[in-house]
């Protein structure tokens, strides 16, 4: 069942009943529908009324005005209104042969005002819910009880008007049977239109032979308790309590909307037999008493059923959402790629116990209350049946992995993430990563969940992947070698082939200009300036190509080349501090150090705005250090990182060098700062690099080639 909401606009719910939506047609069938039935149970409640003194016992139409105004937008009100008070004019028109505005207007008021303000209240007071809940019951019933207050106060001034009778005991009257009209009409109207428009919402229906049975017990019953004569009960069976009885089980085994439908049957063959004076209650000589007592019943019977229907059907949704939930949680947890396992413990664990006593004690009290198919796998990869899944072993590779951590676990509530282990069949190797979380209660472990993933191809694509990767650095290194051995080999042809001969051209030149004219001397003085110049273009390039000494000598001394020459060429002072380890390295590091240096000083020309650095070279036990260090402008290196690159690549090839030997890169700097940079080769990376004697003493061995030097 759903209760509505009535909001200042138009509502969103299923059961908004908006008529001016539909055509014409469909306008005047649904106020047409509306008329004849508030018209039929106008009537059942001018029939249900006290034989002595015209009392009414229950006034049904109360419900059905409220629940059409408190389905329909407040725009549809004035429509509705209309209707209940055109239905009830005709309705006293035609059984009055009198009729007189100033006795029936306020009755009709009361009843509209009834409506009205019920559903108003209600709207303020309730949502829309998917499953209901014993509070819109009680909000449901409040909202009903001060429409019914509101319309007595004019309702019980009409009756007390024409009656002479006193005002109270008309309101009280007045109260009792619209409010009991109300909780008779609107569950039945609820109920069905919930099924008819929101089914989903809507409890099963019963079989059909339990419904037949039930509803025939219900109303025989209501027949035989209320039908029998003042003052004769004569069995068990008569006290009206056995019907409350009937009405508890049908709540019990019936939905919401036939429990309440049989119930409102019952309440109106109650009120048909009390107000010919039969029934339980009859015999009260005041027919005041004897009508509230019998509204006082049949209101009892329509409460508890009504409450005591919806609290079943919540308890019902619950235990079904529930079902579902767990149901689905099962499937899920059984088709799950991942490996899930619960661990228990039967008797719960202290954390202050030491590591060795936690595993005792682990071995000792856990067990597998829980797995999925997929854990099962790891059994049978290591040779375990299925029916040992439920024994927790210490032993096997999923519980040994948590063992081996089970110190750090205890610190962070014996949870802990990426533990792997591997297991293998048939030759093929297959790794997981785990996860476990530890549930704690009371100051104690009580269970473990735990988690694997099988990462075995991803494990494979890494592995792939740093071959791959190994075989390009190989491939770089190589190429790097060949590059330089090409550099150095030019070099050689250059300072061997065009230097020589540009010596001897020299050489010939200034011969030659000895033995001539003044006039010749002149121009062969011209040609031999040019000679020096490309002379000198032909050293420089021979010198980038292939600096001086770094071949022979060692690093030191093309470093020491290398400052001179920069100081010469882009006015760099450069302060050298080179271990005398550096002697030691063979060739290819000689050249990546090399260029390392002459890079960082490149850039510090380039972009530090200062004409001095100072570069260092250390080597320790560990490591091997090159630092090159300036007092500059500086400059952001995170933002430096996102830069494009639209004039070189400056650090970041020196960084890809330092990392094809496993080295790291470290920048310090910062905007007015300078920069200092740092690279770092770790020992075990560079020792194939160190040449060493046969005693075992380090040494640069001997280079063979020839200067590259003119």
């Amino acid at each position: 069942m759903t209760m509505p909401a009535v909001s200042d606009g138009d509502r969103k719910s299923a059961l908004v009943w908006d008529f001016m939506r539909l055509g014409i047609a469909g306008r005047v069938a649904s106020l047409g529908a509306f008329a004849a039935i508030y018209s039929v149970l106008l009537i059942l409640g001018l029939v249900l009324r006290e034989s002595s003194q015209r009392l009414t016992i229950i006034w049904p139409a109360a419900g059905l005005l409220f629940m059409a105004l408190w389905f329909a937008p407040r725009r549809n009100w004035i429509w509705i209104l209309g209707v209940q008070v055109t239905a009830e004019i005709v309705i006293d028109f035609a059984r009055s042969l009198d009729f007189i505005w100033l006795h029936y207007g306020p009755f009709i008021l009361a009843n509209s005002m009834d409506g009205v303000v019920g559903a108003f209240i209600a709207g303020r007071l309730m949502a829309t819910p998917e499953i209901p809940r014993i509070r819109h019951v009680l909000q449901f019933l409040a909202a009903v009880a001060l429409g019914a207050a509101a319309s007595a106060v004019v309702g019980a001034f009409g009756s007390a008007r024409l009656g002479d009778a006193p005002y109270l005991r008309e309101w009280q009257l007045w109260w009792a049977g619209n409010w009991l009209g109300s909780l008779c009409i609107a569950p039945v109207v609820m109920g069905w239109a919930v099924r008819w428009h929101t089914r989903e919402h809507s409890a099963p229906s019963p079989p059909a032979g339990e419904l037949a049975l039930i509803g025939s017990l219900l109303l025989g019953m209501t027949v035989w308790v209320f039908s029998a004569p003042a003052g004769s009960v004569a069995t068990i069976l008569d006290p009206p309590f056995i019907l409350l009885a009937f009405v508890i089980v049908a709540a019990f085994r019936l939905p919401p909307r036939w429990c309440t439908t049989l119930v409102a049957a019952a309440a109106i063959a109650g009120s048909y037999f009390a107000s010919r004076g039969l029934g339980p209650f009859a015999a009260d000589p005041s027919a005041f008493m004897r009508v509230g007592a019998v509204q006082l019943y049949l209101a009892t019977l329509l409460v508890i059923n009504f409450m005591l229907a919806i609290v079943l059907l919540e308890m019902r949704n619950t235990v079904q959402l529930l079902s579902t939930s767990g149901e689905r949680y099962h499937n899920f947890i059984e088709q799950s790629s991942e490996a899930v396992w619960r661990i228990e413990l039967d008797v719960p664990m202290a954390p202050d116990l030491t590591v060795t006593a936690q595993i005792a004690w682990l071995r000792e009290h856990a067990c597998v209350a829980e797995c999925n198919l997929m854990y099962l796998r790891f059994n049978r990869l290591f040779g375990l049946p299925d029916a040992d899944a439920r024994l927790w072993r210490a032993d096997v590779p999923w519980s040994a992995i948590y063992l081996e951590h089970i110190g750090k676990a205890a610190q962070q509530g014996y949870s802990v993430d990426g533990l792997q282990f591997s297991l293998s069949n048939d030759s093929r190797q297959f790794t997981y990563i785990t996860g476990f979380r530890g549930v704690i209660e009371a100051g104690k472990l009580v269970r473990v969940w735990c988690v694997a993933r099988d990462i075995t191809e991803l494990v494979d694509l890494n592995r792939r992947l740093r071959e791959k990767q190994d075989r390009l650095q190989q491939y770089a290194r190589q190429l790097v070698g060949a590059e330089e051995r090409a550099r150095r080999a030019t070099a050689v042809d250059l300072h061997d082939g065009i230097g020589q001969q540009l010596v001897g051209l020299s050489m010939t030149l200034d011969a030659a200009a000895s033995r001539s004219p003044p006039e010749v001397r002149l121009l062969l003085g011209e040609a031999t300036h040019t000679l020096r110049e490309v002379q000198s273009i032909t050293q420089r390039v021979i010198a980038d190509l292939s600096p001086p000494g770094l071949y022979e000598l060692g690093l030191e001394p093309a470093l020491k080349w290398l400052s001179i020459y920069m100081r010469g060429q882009d006015g760099l002072q450069v302060e050298l501090h080179v271990a005398p380890d550096a002697a030691a390295y063979n060739l290819e590091l000689r050249v990546l150090v090399f260029k390392l240096i002459r890079e960082l000083l490149r850039n510090v020309v380039k972009h530090s705005g200062v004409k001095a650095a100072t570069v260092t070279v250390t080597q320790t036990a560990d490591e091997l250090c090159v630092v090159v260090q300036d007092r500059g402008v500086g400059f952001e290196w995170q933002l430096s990182l996102f830069e494009p690159r639209t004039e070189g690549f400056g650090l970041w090839s020196v960084a890809d060098r330092v990392r094809a030997l496993a080295g790291e890169l470290t920048v310090d700097t910062a905007p007015g700062r300078g920069c200092r940079v740092s690279v770092v080769f770790p020992h075990s990376t560079i020792h194939p690099l160190i040449q060493r004697t046969d005693s075992g003493k380090e040494s640069h061995g001997s280079e063979k080639g020839r200067s590259a030097a003119l």
